[in-house]
């Protein structure tokens, strides 16, 4: 397990989402905690790009969102996204995510 306990966001190479489309830089992830913390993250999308409808079977999800727009459609409900909106994705909820405005979401 590591013993990570400060680190800056410039400092955490950024990743392609799971999904194929957005970039993620990783705080922690499930080998980081002896909880069943599965991943705590900084995500990026350009405009235009989509995550399509998944679930997660056994992992909610929480988002803060620091700028941009976009919709998220959870469970057959959207949402519009701005910044400073939060949201919380329960494990086994369909759910998509689109950055639709001008700029990085």
């Amino acid at each position: 397990m590591s013993k990570k306990i400060f680190e800056l966001l410039q400092n955490i190479p950024a990743i392609t989402t799971a999904h194929g489309e957005g970039k993620k830089q990783v705080f922690l992830n499930n080998g980081d905690t002896i909880t069943a913390l599965t991943q705590f993250a900084y995500g990026v999308f350009e405009p235009g790009e989509k995550c399509s409808m998944h679930t997660h079977p056994t992992m909610d999800e929480c988002f803060f969102f620091f700028k941009g727009t976009g919709t998220y459609t959870i469970d057959g409900s959207v949402y519009a996204l701005q910044p400073n909106a939060f949201l919380r994705i329960p494990a086994g909820t369909p759910h998509e995510l689109e950055a639709n405005g001008s700029s990085t979401l």
